[in-house]
């Protein structure tokens, strides 16, 4: 990668521990009901290692790295990048943009794309990557609908970038 345009760590959890405290009781009330229920100590622990998988991006630092190249994931030892020519549409929201390689809304996006939470980012720092975020993603020509940039008329339709 080249040099780093932006680069911080969201870690939900760490901001919430009363959320953190739900996640944690219905992990845990989850698997002693499959426990008790199903009598399989293997499916309870099965049970609790899904529930935690699906909510790793709350329960687990994620390092974000923007940089010339495109946008860069970290999390639990796994990374996920995209190069910003690969990247078709962008979505703002309060606490988070997705970024997706499809034009149109799919299924896919949040797994073919990324969730940038922008928890760990004060004010301006959530500005400038929103800021980048629009001069990278948005094609030439786009327009922008209540934080969606659509893209130009002739652009891509969905489906396979």
């Amino acid at each position: 990668m080249t040099a780093v345009a932006l680069a911080w760590t969201a870690h939900p959890a760490r901001r919430c521990p009363e959320q953190l405290a739900l996640v944690a009781a219905v992990v845990l009330l989850t698997t002693w009901v499959v426990l008790v229920t199903l009598g399989s100590i293997l499916l309870a622990v099965l049970a609790a290692a899904l529930l935690v998988a699906s909510t790793a991006a709350f329960l687990f630092p994620t390092r974000y790295r923007l940089d010339d190249d495109g946008i860069e994931e970290r999390r639990l030892g796994t990374r996920k990048f995209r190069t910003w020519a690969d990247l078709r549409r962008l979505q703002v929201g309060p606490g988070a943009a997705l970024v997706s390689p499809f034009a149109r809304p799919s299924w896919l996006d949040r797994h073919r794309g990324f969730v940038l939470y922008f928890d760990g980012l004060d004010a301006p720092g959530r500005a400038r990557v929103i800021e980048l975020l629009r001069a990278r993603v948005s094609p030439p020509g786009a327009t922008e609908v209540a934080g969606v940039v659509e893209p130009a008329a002739g652009g891509a339709a969905g489906g396979e970038p």
